[in-house]
């Protein structure tokens, strides 16, 4: 468990620029201001404009701010392999947790209204179907480099010849072919494209140990395998992230980028 919160706080950490990125203030923007104006699910006719709109606003700060959450701690916990999977779970957890505020944030008004309490179902619902439209929309709009539900997924050819002596340290039940590595503290997060394990030893010594397969540290923190690069991902200013054949983003750093640019994968 500590090892997934470790995980987690590093998803989180990564995935922070993205709650102030311009698209992200512009879908706040347009949606607050849609819900606003429109007043759905009976709101327009439950609450004068003033009162609308720090419903709405309120509304929308917590779908945005659980939202990547939710997406964060899905990419942790289920990891981003399978597209639909990831989705199907980020759309039940949204539900399950981002539902019940919303329910009792309804109901506390419908009450102060005068007028029956809203059902926990109709919200659950309603919920599940916009965060299921939401999460869909992100990943066929926005260049995160997770893969389509349509697309094949990409698989890394096995380096021919002899394996790396750090396969050799993995257990049987982490199969695949290496693709990246990530240090955290002592250990290093050894990611397959099937499965991830972590081992006690230095990221620099786990590196040596992946001789012959050519690579590249992006940061201080990780190293990636050439093959296993797909896209570059700069949606972010001033960001650079590799994705990977399991849809990871890795981040580079000012310093590597030389190195990168130079292996002509950065440009």
């Amino acid at each position: 468990m500590v090892l997934y919160l470790s995980r987690l706080r590093e998803e989180l950490v990564e995935s922070r620029p993205a709650l102030t990125h311009p698209f992200t203030l512009f879908v706040w923007g347009c949606a607050s201001l849609i819900a606003i104006l429109a007043g759905p699910f009976g709101t327009h006719a439950l609450l004068v404009w003033p009162d609308r709109a720090l419903y709405w606003l309120g509304t929308v700060t917590g779908a945005i701010l659980v939202g990547f959450l939710v997406h964060a701690v899905v990419a942790v916990f289920v990891g981003r392999q399978n597209p639909l999977i990831f989705d199907v779970a980020a759309t039940l957890l949204m539900t399950l947790v981002f539902a019940p505020m919303v329910w009792a944030l309804r109901s506390t008004v419908d009450i102060m209204s005068g007028i029956p309490p809203v059902q926990f179902l109709d919200v659950s619902v309603n919920t599940f179907v916009i965060a299921g439209l939401v999460f869909v929309t992100r990943r066929h709009t926005v260049a995160t480099g997770h893969g389509t539900y349509l697309s094949p997924r990409q698989e890394v050819a096995a380096m021919p010849g002899r394996q790396p002596r750090l396969q050799r340290r993995l257990s049987e039940k982490t199969t695949g072919t290496i693709i990246r590595l990530s240090s955290r503290d002592h250990h290093v997060d050894v990611v397959t494209t099937e499965a991830q394990e972590t081992l006690r030893m230095r990221l620099s010594d786990a590196i040596d140990e992946m001789e012959p397969v050519e690579g590249y540290c992006t940061h201080r923190s990780h190293w990636v395998a050439r093959d296993a690069i797909v896209e570059l991902d700069k949606g972010q200013p001033g960001k650079v992230f590799l994705v990977l054949v399991n849809g990871d983003r890795v981040p580079v750093s000012r310093k590597f980028r030389p190195d990168l640019e130079a292996a002509g994968i950065l440009y």
